[in-house]
């Protein structure tokens, strides 16, 4: 057990008591600046705990780019990934995508490998109206890959948006094409545009969700002339520690952003590919650069740890108080102790007399060198050695065997020690040297004075002694 006591962190030092009940000097000034500093220290620990629980303190964020060798891009949202419709800014207009005289048959090609392999229509999937009252579609699932590494496009896999003339072939159920009239009429009546629309993900740290931002980008569309280009769809892997105390990882992956390249080519570019003339050419490739975030909300022990060096810079103001309290305890003992030799001391030291003022500030010189701790040892040698001069080493050895015994053999073993404890049979003999209970209080300050040492009421209950060698010293 005692070994084990040496390891005991919770170890506690013997205070010794300034006065009664007393074991630290404090103030009323130091009083109301902790006052202060406590209720400061509360209100910004309310404020930062409620900013923390509103996800209002920032995350710390790292964004990373990376090259991937492969990667892949599987995208499932319930936001279509691009959507595109007829810009109709007049309302004789005809919008090229309708199902009846469709006069633009929109196409989406798979690439695998760098050739078609897989081709659908759009006009069959569910659509939309845009703003303008036009068909608007869109694209929620879709797959790419990519393989930056292997020089043969192997496990490479890409998506073109292609616009034709309408042709039956594209077509199913009640859909039909236009007549020829009507589609020359479509591109020399109007400038005629394609809005189109590219979701993309942001992470909002307040919502601690992932909200779809949309960037919108229009194409004109030319009898002669086709648009071709690419879009090159950047990844980006997030990772989302949102633990209270430890971490919790979420892992999300999402399109971050995209870059667009456009050029202008003759229609039957792509004829011999896909074997059709276009008027729009479009191929979403994934980006092999790629980005690596790393997101993490600041942890209780931090936010703690925020309010804690505020403290600390509140808890500057303690070192001025501190020095206050100390040199009020310095004073304080400086004039107990003094008042203990000099029974007038409080009188002089209260006194407006000029030469009165000069003695009480030598006195306190002195005091302040008295209870230097050597100086006191060096007390107390004094008076060992006194004691041995005068009464010999064998009285200062018998002393170890002296003490009072709380229960006497010759008495009563019923009698009330409480009130023994007070009371002690005093003989007249000044050089008595028996001892008693009461003894114990023998060498303390009064009893009156236990409580309050400093009362100056109490200087006229002593015996006023001459000293004349002493006061002739200080004069």
């Amino acid at each position: 057990m005692n070994y084990l006591s040496l390891i005991d962190i919770f170890g506690v030092e013997f205070k010794q008591q300034i006065s009664l009940h007393v074991k630290s000097q404090k103030s009323a000034i130091g009083g109301i600046t902790s006052l202060l500093i406590l209720i400061t220290s509360l209100g910004y620990f309310a404020y930062i705990m409620n900013e923390w629980v509103q996800y209002n303190l920032l995350p710390k964020s790292s964004n990373t780019m990376q090259v991937d060798d492969s990667s892949e891009l599987i995208y499932l949202e319930n936001e279509s990934l691009f959507e595109f419709y007829y810009w109709k800014y007049s309302s004789h207009q005809v919008d090229p995508f309708n199902q009846q005289n469709n006069i633009l048959t929109p196409l989406g090609v798979y690439f695998f490998n760098g050739q078609p392999q897989e081709t659908f229509s759009f006009l069959d999937h569910v659509e939309a109206t845009s703003i303008y009252g036009t068909k608007k579609f869109g694209l929620k699932e879709l797959n790419l890959s990519q393989n930056s590494k292997n020089l043969h496009q192997k496990n490479k896999r890409e998506l073109m948006l292609v616009f034709i003339k309408c042709n039956q072939t594209f077509l199913s159920g009640n859909q039909t094409c236009a007549s020829e009239k009507e589609i020359d009429e479509f591109f020399t009546s109007a400038v005629n545009y394609i809005a189109f629309q590219i979701s993309l993900k942001q992470f909002n740290s307040r919502t601690e969700q992932f909200e779809f931002v949309k960037k919108s980008f229009y194409f004109s569309i030319d009898k002669v002339i086709a648009t071709q280009g690419q879009i090159l769809l950047k990844k980006a892997e997030a990772f989302i520690d949102n633990g209270i105390i430890l971490r919790s990882i979420v892992k999300e992956t999402f399109v971050q952003d995209i870059q667009i390249l456009t050029t202008s080519s003759s229609l039957n570019l792509w004829n011999q590919i896909l074997g059709y003339d276009s008027y729009f050419n479009m191929i979403f490739r994934l980006d092999p650069i790629s980005s690596n975030i790393q997101i993490s909300y600041p942890k209780l022990g931090e936010v703690l740890a925020q309010v804690g060096s505020i403290v600390n810079v509140l808890m500057l103001l303690k070192y001025i108080i501190l020095f206050y309290n100390e040199k009020l305890l310095e004073n304080s003992f400086i004039d107990q102790v003094l008042s203990f030799y000099f029974i007038d001391y409080n009188q002089l030291k209260n006194s407006k007399e000029k030469k009165n003022k000069k003695l009480c500030s030598i006195l306190v010189e002195q005091a302040q060198k008295k209870l230097i701790y050597i100086n006191i040892i060096y007390e107390l040698s004094r008076i060992q050695l006194f004691l041995q001069n005068h009464f010999g080493r064998k009285k200062v050895e018998e002393s170890h065997k002296l003490g009072i015994l709380l229960k006497s053999p010759n008495k009563n073993t019923n009698i009330d020690l409480v009130q023994e404890f007070f009371k002690c049979e005093e003989n007249l003999n000044e050089e008595n040297t028996t001892f008693c209970i009461k003894d114990f209080f023998l060498l303390s300050q009064p009893n009156k004075k236990l409580n309050l040492v400093e009362d100056q009421s109490l200087s006229n209950k002593y015996n006023i002694v001459n000293t004349p060698n002493l006061n002739l010293q200080i004069k």
